[in-house]
């Protein structure tokens, strides 16, 4: 089964590109109505893997249904991105995995700092805004970028000194679980971006001449998006439970992790009766 690429520039019904970045993956060459096949359909896993960590979240803790909710608002702005390479979709998703990050990053700091969580918002509102605005009228990403990079790092350095204080050593062996499961889908999701940036050119060549369909297996910026996906639907369950363990009442006891195809985590509250699940 081979079909080879279409050479030229293809037919757009979405009109030219005002996007300031392209990615390695050609435009149009399946359908006028989607700009980058895989890139697409790629980020529909961030939105249903959102949507089945608000179905499955047995706290219902506000701050980390809205972290679920941003994760799909990242899916959603990514494909419309993706699937149209204009300079306002772009926006939507360079900001929208800012907003999500800084929401992730509150809902760790106010384990703490819960007295002072309504100041913490506000701050965090007005630096969203301000980043909005310089970053829609800059000529390249390099400020979003910086500012998405420094609160990966800060919320993972704060969860990892946060995860030292849970004391029940069963729940803290199920935390260092969900977190090396998904530290390790988003690292090498990154790496493959990382690859992906480096060695387009190669990638074309090796596309070129295996054709498609199998051509779409060597699209590394999908591979970016899916990877990605799970690896913050992890975090956002280690979240979950780490706001359980430190700053809810709700006793460990009757929490467990339970694992859909050893990937996807989610928390479970169990009764008394072992063969029974709320």
């Amino acid at each position: 089964m081979y079909w080879p690429y279409p050479i030229g520039e293809q037919v757009s019904h979405w009109g030219p590109v005002t996007s300031t970045v392209n990615f390695c993956e050609q435009d149009y060459y399946v359908t006028p109505y989607i700009a980058e096949f895989i890139n697409t359909l790629s980020n529909f896993l961030y939105i249903v893997l959102a949507a089945y960590g608000i179905s499955k979240s047995p706290s219902r803790d506000k701050v980390v249904l809205w972290s679920y909710g941003l994760m799909g608002f990242v899916g959603v702005g990514s494909t419309l991105f993706h699937g149209s390479l204009k300079f306002s979709t772009q926006m939507m998703d360079e900001l929208g995995m800012v907003y999500a990050t800084a929401t992730a990053l509150y809902s760790i700091l106010t384990i703490d700092l819960r007295q002072w969580s309504r100041w913490l918002a506000m701050f965090l509102f007005t630096s969203m805004a301000m980043l909005t605005v310089v970053h829609c009228n800059a000529t390249e990403p390099s400020i979003q970028r910086l500012c998405f990079t420094t609160m990966i790092y800060g919320t993972f350095i704060r969860c990892y000194m946060l995860i030292k204080r849970v004391k029940d050593e069963r729940v803290r062996k199920e935390m260092k679980t969900i977190a090396k499961v998904g530290t390790g889908f988003y690292i090498t999701g990154t790496l493959i971006w990382m690859f992906d940036e480096m060695r387009c050119q190669d990638l074309k060549n090796i596309r070129d001449v295996v054709g498609l369909p199998w051509g779409l297996v060597f699209e590394a910026h999908g591979w970016w998006h899916v990877l990605t996906a799970v690896g913050v639907y992890c975090y956002l369950v280690f979240v979950e439970y780490l706001r359980l363990a430190l700053y809810s009442t709700h006793p460990l006891s009757t929490m467990r992790v339970a694992w859909r195809l050893n990937f996807f985590p989610h928390l479970e509250l169990i009764s008394n009766d072992p063969r029974k699940r709320i």
